[in-house]
Parts: structure tokens; C-alpha cells; sequence
């Protein structure tokens, strides 16, 4: 191949979106095949929290790489790994976040009651998660949309209204402002002191706003983007005397869990707006300044790992329990549904909407199916702030940068 007719393909293939893996005229070197897959499982096996992919066009030893990672470190190790073995490497492989792109504001603040996050910069693609109004976030590219990082360290993408991006100065502005904390699970931002007032904007049990004052029975408040309006003193609390008057024993989080009570299901939704099975259990221990893994999938590894007794006595009121599909000879457990134990053989979850199940077959609220596919349970609460994963506000780096 011509010299300047490859550099030339080099530079379009930079600067193309991302597509597939492939090589001209052949498969990828099993060689290269298998760096990768290595480099994935080390420094991104869980794709919803970390990224690592990779496009490749081989001409001999000339390759031509691109994609995009949020490790460094797994970039460096590739581009070492294929010069070490001979090819001679064509670097397009993109570290995000993409500063440049972005012109230096990769942290970013909610900037809605509930912002909705999905697999595609598109409102037609599937919902993952949800992200509350004052939380800080990682910004990492923009399409039109922003694709973000949340705290639990979820990737996904936003609406540009959802997010205000921000530099690092100014997110720790924000973070360390004085702010309140809304405990009502549905209310208002009006316009002036009064309900009858203009509304600004709808708030929901977690979100924060910056305090600017107070007025008769409200809080003046600010969002991110600078809009202002008020709060009623009945809907929120500032920050440090919310964080004092914070319980995070099982008995306070089971109670707060039964004001969900009715909430429907929606997919993907972590808000008392709605939530999934995961979201459920996340915004609960949210409300008690408790951040926890997204999915089921990944809260079933976290704190103390139970196999559940037959009598179901070693379980304790606020262990989580998960279900899903056992493992066979032929397939891997797989877990797909979490719940809320409250003890005496119930359980509260988000399936359909918000209620409270039972295992024991003489309960009224036996729940047959759910019985049938229960695989194991997890106890969260004595290891917040003790392991990866489990943490509360003070202690996540995304609220302390």
C-alpha cells in the first residue's frame, strides 16, 4: 500500500464513528483477539461501569486502531502489547473523558427533578437508569447528547437539558455550598413564597438544590443553571441537619421503604416517580444518604454474601434477597430481581408496582413465583464506607471532588 494513500486512510478512519471490528482482507489476528479480550476483562469487565472497545483495520503489520476507553491504562497497555509484537500502530483510540471535546468541562451537575439516561444518545433507545436533580456527575463525551457518569459509576447517555457541564472548580463549588435536600417524595419549586405562585420546576424525594435564604414557611433556593424559586420547609431540609437526622438501621430504612408503598414499576427508574426492582432498593437507601450499585446484578456481590436457610432464620430485616435463574451443569446463575427483607418470611419490592411479598405459604401475600426463583441474599448495611461499592454522600468521590 502507498505510504501516503495509509496515512491519508489513517486520518478518515480517526475521524469516522465508530463501527465494528474488523481487518482488511481477513480475521483479526487471534493474537490480537486474545490481548484484547484480556485487557477487557481486566480493566472493564462490567461495561455499564467502565468501557474498553476496540476497532481495528490490519494492512501486514500496519493496524489502524480506534474506539474508545475510559482507562488510560488500557490504552497504554494495547498500544505497547501490538508495538511489542511487531505492528507498526496507527493510535485513534480515544481516552474519555474527551477534554479537548469538551473544552475542559468533564464534571457535570443534574439539572432535573429526574433525568433519564439511556444506552443511545436518542430518545427512542432503551432507559438504563435515572439521575436526581443537584447530583454531580462525571461528563464524558458529547453527540448532541452527554454521555455521563454517575456516582454508583454508571455510564449512559443524557439529553444535553439534563446536565450542566462544569469544569472541576466549579463542581467543587457546587459541592461544597450549602444546599438543601428534599424529603417529600413529590413537591414543587414555585416562583415566589406561595403555592399559588408560578411553578419552576417539579422536585422529588432526593434531589438538592443550593440555599440562598429562607422566606416565612420556604427555602430560597437555586439550581444548578442558576434558575431560583422556593421550597416549602415541609418538602426539604438543609443538608447538615438532614445528614444529622439521618438513621440508617434496618428499622428506619424498612419504614421508609413502606412509603413507597404503590409506587409503579417503570424500568430503569431509580425516583419515587417510578422504579425497577434495583431502583427501588437504590432510591431507598439513597434517602438515607446510602449509595449502593445500580442493577441487582451488581448489588448481589456487595457486603456479606447469605445462603439462605430453609426456615429463612438466618436472615435479618434489611438484608437484601435476591432471585433469578439457579445455575445448572449447562449455564451460570443469573440474577435478575431484587427485594427488601422486612423480616417474618417478607419481603417489599418493585414488581409491578411497590408491595410487600411473602414467602411463607399460609401469608396472604405468598408469592409462589418469587419463592421458586430465589437464589441467595446479601447484608449491605455493616459494610457502608467498609468496602468499594457501598458509601454514603461524605464519603463518594463525585460529591467530594
Amino acid at each position: 500500500m502507498n505510504k501516503n494513500y495509509l496515512i491519508l486512510a489513517l486520518l478518515l478512519f480517526c475521524s469516522l464513528p465508530s463501527a465494528r471490528t474488523y481487518a482488511a482482507g481477513g480475521d483479526i489476528p487471534p493474537e490480537v483477539v486474545a490481548l484484547t479480550d484480556s485487557l477487557k476483562q481486566k480493566y472493564a469487565p462490567d461495561g455499564r461501569v467502565a468501557l474498553f472497545k476496540t476497532d481495528y483495520t490490519f494492512d501486514g503489520k500496519h493496524v489502524m486502531l480506534r474506539g474508545e476507553t475510559t482507562s488510560p491504562s488500557a490504552k497504554a497497555e494495547l498500544v505497547e502489547a501490538l508495538s511489542k509484537a511487531g505492528y507498526e500502530v496507527m493510535d485513534c483510540l480515544k481516552v474519555l473523558p474527551d477534554e479537548a471535546a469538551l473544552e475542559g468541562k468533564t464534571y457535570g451537575i443534574i439539572n432535573l427533578s429526574v433525568a433519564s439516561l439511556r444506552v443511545q444518545p436518542d430518545y427512542s433507545s432503551e432507559m438504563m437508569t435515572q439521575a436526581l436533580l443537584g447530583m454531580p456527575v462525571r461528563v464524558l463525551e458529547r453527540d448532541g447528547w452527554y454521555r455521563i457518569q454517575t456516582p454508583d459509576d454508571y455510564i449512559a447517555w443524557t439529553h444535553r437539558v439534563s446536565v450542566l457541564p462544569v469544569t472541576r472548580e466549579e463542581l467543587t463549588a457546587w459541592n461544597r455550598a450549602e444546599k438543601v435536600v428534599v424529603t417529600s417524595h413529590y413537591a414543587f419549586v414555585y416562583s415566589q413564597p406561595d403555592r399559588r405562585s408560578q411553578t419552576v420546576s417539579d422536585i422529588v424525594a432526593g434531589n438538592r438544590l443550593k440555599l440562598e435564604g429562607t422566606k416565612g414557611g420556604f427555602y430560597r433556593v437555586s439550581y444548578p443553571d442558576g434558575r431560583q424559586g422556593y421550597v416549602e420547609k415541609s418538602a426539604a431540609l438543609p443538608e447538615k441537619e438532614w445528614r444529622k437526622s439521618l438513621k440508617q438501621d434496618a428499622a428506619s430504612i424498612i419504614r421508609t421503604a413502606h412509603t413507597l408503598m404503590g409506587v409503579p414499576y417503570l424500568w430503569a427508574g431509580t425516583s419515587s416517580k417510578g422504579v425497577d426492582c434495583s431502583g427501588f432498593v437504590r432510591t431507598v437507601l439513597f434517602m438515607h444518604d446510602i449509595i449502593i450499585p445500580r442493577d441487582a446484578s451488581q448489588q448481589a456481590y456487595v457486603g456479606q454474601h447469605i445462603d439462605i436457610a430453609p426456615d429463612f432464620s438466618n436472615l435479618q430485616p434489611g438484608d437484601l434477597v435476591f432471585f433469578g435463574r439457579k445455575a445448572t451443569a449447562e449455564r451460570k446463575e443469573r440474577v435478575v430481581h431484587v427485594a427488601l427483607y422486612v423480616g417474618g418470611k417478607r419481603f417489599i419490592h418493585s414488581q409491578g408496582d411497590v408491595h410487600v411479598s411473602s414467602f411463607d405459604p399460609q401469608d396472604e401475600r405468598f408469592d409462589e413465583y418469587n419463592l421458586g426463583r430465589l437464589l441467595f441474599a446479601a447484608r449491605v448495611l455493616p459494610s457502608i464506607n467498609k468496602e468499594k461499592g457501598l458509601n454514603t454522600t461524605d464519603e463518594n468521590p463525585y460529591y467530594r471532588w
